[in-house]
């Protein structure tokens, strides 16, 4: 049995594959790794590329996913499929460091309260070029309440899998910010502990990234405001939007809805408790409201 699953989804790769493949080869604990390439809707290039690669790469699966699903479809998917107790993301045009793996799966080890590590990381503006900036990320196991301020994980996680039997997998209603929808309910459920070190590099401000799409990034972030009472930085205009195209007390997994009670007993207490925060609010939206209309009713 591996220890750790690496998803990787892939499509519209051609740029960045080969560049992935050279990091992955230098990764130091290959025989505690199985990767598995989620690939949507492959074009011949991607395909040859593959092939010049994985050959000499056994512990990495490459699976074919004929037409193009949701990310967090994927996710699911290779969560599914993986054999790894550990499990983490690798976006194909991000570079994790040869020790990332090893070291972030070591916090887990020795720390068997901890449901998630992650880490600081460096940004690139280009492909292949690493740039001087960095963020360095609060350790949220010593000030687990900065968590609920900052909301900043980053893009290199590791989680146990056995989380997913209990507090769900990734929801399928989201196309960009599923994975800090589950890191909240890992966050409110238990610790989080950082791996110290830069461990990666993320690239940003990529038009063809998902998470460019800044109209729907609004609409998103605050059906989790919503959902977890959040309520003081709640922007009430898009209140309509989420409710029309959403369902903010249900995860969807496949074609199975999970009702956010039955992953916290006290759900609708707690989120009683917080309707004074919604007060809190008042001051943010003429700013809140502006932006809506900027991004989402002008597409500016």
């Amino acid at each position: 049995m591996k220890k750790i699953t690496v998803l990787t989804s892939l499509y519209k790769c051609e740029k960045y594959l080969q560049g992935y493949f050279d990091w992955v080869r230098r990764i130091d604990n290959p025989e505690e790794v199985e990767i598995l390439l989620l690939h949507n809707a492959p074009t011949k290039a991607e395909l040859d590329i593959m092939q010049q690669n994985i050959s000499e790469l056994p512990f990495v699966r490459h699976i074919i996913i004929p037409e193009l699903e949701g990310l967090y479809v994927t996710w699911n998917r290779g969560i599914r499929l993986a054999k790894g107790k550990y499990v983490c993301i690798w976006n194909v045009d991000d570079i994790r460091y040869p020790e990332s793996l090893s070291l972030q799966a070591a916090t887990l080890d020795e720390n068997p309260d901890i449901l998630l590590t992650y880490c600081d990381f460096y940004y690139m503006f280009q492909y292949g070029c690493i740039s001087d900036k960095k963020v360095i990320n609060e350790d949220f196991l010593l000030n687990p309440s900065a968590f609920f301020i900052s909301h900043q994980i980053g893009c290199f996680p590791m989680w146990r899998k056995e989380l997913h039997e209990k507090l769900g997998y990734f929801d399928e209603q989201f196309f960009l910010v599923a994975d800090f929808d589950f890191q909240i309910r890992l966050a409110r459920t238990g610790k989080l502990k950082k791996t110290e070190g830069i461990l990666g590099v993320y690239l940003e401000d990529v038009p063809e990234k998902l998470s460019s799409n800044f109209k729907r990034q609004i609409i998103e972030r605050n059906f989790l405001y919503l959902r977890y009472a959040i309520y003081e930085y709640l922007n009430w205009i898009t209140i309509l939007s989420i409710y029309k195209n959403f369902k903010p007390y249900m995860i969807k997994n496949g074609n199975e809805w999970w009702p956010m009670t039955s992953i916290f007993e006290s759900y609708k207490l707690y989120r009683k408790k917080r309707y004074s925060k919604l007060f809190k609010s008042i001051g943010r939206q003429p700013r809140g409201w502006a932006a809506f209309v900027k991004h989402c009713l002008l597409n500016k």
